[in-house]
């Protein structure tokens, strides 16, 4: 235990080095990795909103706050964030400074390769059985899985050698994550029949049609459950119910539209499907913080 702390110890100094001298230097050779995201902030950030997607995310330094519907994460370095099904998040960053900044590094997973892993590992492993069905996971990084971000990281800086050596380190830690018995949401996003299988199809069908209104009952015969069991299932994944994710969603797709599109607000209210401009910024201002106007003057 001690030889894997130190080892761990190692590698998480050697990441928060890498990244700071990178971000110092406006270096974002990391980019080069596909789904690769390197984060170095030296002050807090308040009151952002934003999407996990299927996803594992590693702070190696640094203090976070994360609100998923009613329930509140804080966590630090030595952290983890897994995600199996795409959710509407607000966070703080907090005692962030240029002395001590927040390190993060995130890694997008493919649903396809946690598939083909999962069907490779069946009944050759054991884990223990699933508490709990929330999409939104915060445990404890393993060594593994800090040295693949780690490795990732120094790949960034060697794209001669992104087309072999990236697949084998990607396929390792879609493995490492799958096979950690804290993620047992990505277990239950890779076998059919269970919660988060489930609301991850209803999850896919809100994010193409979130412009029409919501019929539960139809989202629950799409995954073949009752209404109310599909309400209750989706909100114990999600942390939303289906109409609060449905809103996440326009809304998060209005300041897309304001900002990077140039809509006024009326216009992108009525684009993502609010039939009464009052309460698009009613609904804005409280997620956000500021009514949608000065997202448009700001654009």
């Amino acid at each position: 235990m001690e030889t894997r702390d130190t080892e761990q110890k190692e590698i998480t100094e050697k990441f928060i080095n890498q990244a700071i001298e990178g971000h110092r230097a406006h270096d974002l050779n990391w980019k080069r990795i596909p789904g690769f995201n390197v984060s170095v902030l030296e002050k807090d950030a308040v009151n952002r909103s934003c999407f996990y997607t299927l996803s594992m995310a590693v702070t190696f330094q640094g203090e976070k706050i994360v609100d998923v519907g009613d329930n509140q994460y804080q966590y630090g370095g030595g952290s983890m964030i897994v995600t199996s099904v795409e959710v509407p998040t607000s966070y703080r960053i907090l005692n962030a400074s240029p002395e001590r900044p927040f390190v993060s590094a995130s890694m997008k997973l493919d649903r396809a390769l946690l598939a083909e892993i999962m069907g490779e590992i069946s009944g050759k492993k054991e884990f223990p059985p699933s508490e709990d069905s929330n999409a939104f996971c915060v445990a404890k990084t393993p060594v593994q899985i800090s040295d693949c971000f780690l490795r990732l990281l120094r790949l960034a800086e060697h794209p001669e050698d992104m087309d072999f050596v990236f697949p084998c380190i990607q396929r390792e830690l879609h493995y490492f994550a799958l096979t950690d018995p804290q993620c047992s949401n990505l277990r239950e996003l890779c076998t059919g029949g269970l919660p988060s299988n489930r609301v991850s199809k209803a999850v896919e069908w809100l994010k193409q049609y979130y412009k029409e209104p919501i019929r539960i009952q139809e989202l629950a015969d799409m995954v073949y459950m009752s209404s109310s069991t599909f309400h209750n299932h989706f909100k114990n994944v999600t942390s939303l119910t289906p109409l609060q994710y449905q809103k996440r969603l326009r809304l998060h797709e209005a300041k897309r539209l304001m900002i990077t599109e140039s809509y006024n607000a009326s216009s992108a209210a009525f684009e993502v499907g609010y039939e009464s401009v009052q309460q698009f910024n009613r609904e804005y201002k409280r997620l956000f913080g500021k009514p949608p106007v000065q997202d448009v003057s700001g654009s």
